[in-house]
């Protein structure tokens, strides 16, 4: 039943009770980081109230998922999105009314492009990761490696390669912490690595711990990004310090409608919230009586409006995006090095200048990029694919990775390598969740052409989500029923009033086949976007997707069979 789910959820998000440690704290953060950080708005909504609205579930916990998903996405700790049912819809072959919709694909033994506006210019959301992962497996290759560095002085290595401790536990050195911007790092991996100090018999740094954060430049947000969506975990900043996703977890209390909205936050865990929140019913929640937060740049958050009362009272969960992430690694030095009873003489620093003469003693090493890159667009993750970006900028330019060089770096390896040029194509992050990005289907299409042609030394295909089976595309409406179950490989993208979907098609003769349908200016009456929203219906768009994919699958031309 739903509930002993939810409860499930939740108490392996926030334990028993409400005392916790540091360690079990970070313990929280590691296991719910990945739900969090993986959703834009539209895609945590349609997800969280998805997986409450099965005609088994109980009226009751209906209205509770109704009001959950009117909080997001502040409100999505502990859903997992892609075990959601899904409302499968028919294929209608008329578009939706306003709608602007380009299409382009191919079909078997032809080099001939089909579809219409495919040379318009169209918002492309997470699809844009495949740019994003076609540069990096082209550059960086599968194998590579993000690498957090523990350094000291080169003077502070014996010759036996252990570090020079006196007697009384004493390392005349300073610490430095080379940062990556590996996106896999946890707080775990963190207290892991700066636990080697403590394997040296260090109980006393006689210098600085220094954060190295030079490995990116200029601002961790790019440009475009909803001011109202930087709260939420899917917009976490993308900077050389990512310490679980970047997002942390907290709970509101309440103690049924008109109280107050008491936040409680892990033991330990470098935050502090303000709630100015007023408890409701959930059939009083909505409209302008909603839950909002905004950010301060030492990790303050001011939560206020309204929060539903769920049934029994059980407190709320949130995820909240970090907005300082230098402030969020000294906070969480500091806090596991007074665990590890190591203190130091001359406090943390950030440094944005790389250190030298230094030795490295101990190091964490991310999974293999092709690892990184499935799961980038598997959960459609904003974060990893910036950071991805961002570290393909640093080793080409052999800079600090700007969201601009990592631009400029994706357009050069394309055309150097791929032979693509993006052309007047508009990019401004590697995560499409900036509105300000617009590509063409027609050069996504040369994308995805790129690719299909060279998977076997791209390995790309295989880490895509497939219809009805994994990823952001396991429950997608136009997908789900035969005959394009299993058939559909490729990404989603998801924006507000944008709905997207490129990649490649298995067509009934058993060839795979690239597409791209891009779906902007999405909207309906008011009563169908109360519907979508309280998923009561899928949204009426997919019906026309459907059409098209169906179309495309039985290898029709666009404009002469349909």
């Amino acid at each position: 039943m739903l509930p002993a789910l939810f409860v499930t959820c939740y108490q392996r998000l926030f334990g028993v009770g409400s005392a916790y440690t540091s360690r079990t704290a970070a313990a929280t953060h590691d296991a719910t980081a990945d739900t969090a950080a993986d959703a834009t708005t539209a895609d945590a909504v349609a997800a969280a109230t998805s997986v409450f609205n099965s005609p088994h579930r109980t009226t009751n916990f209906k209205a509770y998922a109704l009001s959950l998903a009117l909080a997001l996405p502040l409100i999505v700790a502990g859903l997992t999105l892609s075990s959601t049912p899904a409302y499968a819809i028919a294929a209608k072959s008329e578009p939706l009314d306003g709608a602007q919709i380009g299409v382009a694909y191919m079909l078997p033994n032809s080099n001939k492009v089909y579809g219409k506006n495919s040379n318009l210019y169209f918002h492309p959301a997470s699809t844009q990761k495949l740019l994003t992962a076609l540069a990096a497996m082209l550059y960086l290759g599968p194998d590579y490696e993000m690498v957090t560095r523990l350094e000291v002085r080169a003077d502070a290595v014996g010759a036996n390669k252990r570090l020079n401790v006196d007697k009384t536990g004493t390392l005349n050195s300073d610490v430095i912490v080379k940062f990556t911007g590996d996106p896999t790092m946890r707080i775990d991996h963190y207290r892991t690595l700066l636990a080697v100090l403590q394997r040296h018999g260090v109980h006393k740094i006689n210098g600085k711990v220094i954060l190295d954060v030079s490995r990116f430049g200029g601002p961790s947000r790019a440009n475009g990004w909803s001011w109202s969506d930087l709260p939420s975990c899917f917009t976490a900043p993308s900077a050389p310090i990512i310490l679980n996703r970047n997002c942390t977890f907290a709970q509101l209390v309440t103690e049924g409608p008109g109280s107050h909205a008491s936040p409680l936050i892990p033991a330990g865990v470098p935050i502090d919230i303000v709630s100015d929140v007023t408890a409701v019913s959930a059939s009083d929640y909505g409209g302008d009586c909603i839950l909002e937060a905004n950010l301060f740049l030492d990790n303050r958050y001011h939560l206020t409006g309204c929060v539903p009362v769920s049934p029994r009272s059980q407190p709320w969960p949130l995820s909240l995006a970090i907005a300082d992430a230098e402030r969020w690694g000294v906070d969480w030095t500091r806090k596991i090095l007074q665990g590890l009873k190591i203190s130091t003489t001359q406090g943390i620093e950030i440094s944005h200048s790389p250190e030298a003469d230094v030795v490295t003693i101990a190091q964490r090493t991310s999974p293999r990029l092709s690892s990184m890159v499935e799961y980038m667009l598997q959960k459609s993750n904003n974060l990893y694919a910036d950071s991805i970006a961002k570290n393909v900028a640093a080793e080409y330019f052999d800079l600090p990775a700007t969201y601009y060089r990592a631009n400029r770096a994706i357009r050069s390896i394309m055309k150097q390598y791929a032979k693509i040029d993006l052309g007047s194509s508009y990019i401004v992050d590697a995560s499409g969740l900036s509105p300000h990005n617009l590509l063409t289907p027609n050069k996504m299409l040369e994308v995805l052409e790129y690719i299909n042609k060279n998977n076997d030394k791209l390995g790309i295909i295989e880490l895509l989500p497939v219809s009805g089976k994994s990823g952001t595309l396991h429950w997608r409406p136009s997908t789900f029923n035969n005959p394009l179950k299993e058939h559909v490989i490729a990404k989603t993208g998801t924006l507000q009033n944008v709905s997207n979907l490129a990649g490649f098609v298995i067509t009934q003769s058993g060839v795979r086949v690239p597409f791209v349908m891009f779906t902007n200016s999405i909207t309906y009456s008011e009563r169908t976007r109360d519907m979508v929203k309280y998923r009561r219906s899928p949204s009426p768009h997919y019906a026309y997707e459907r059409y098209v994919l169906e179309n495309i699958y039985y290898e029709r031309v666009m404009g002469r069979d349909f």
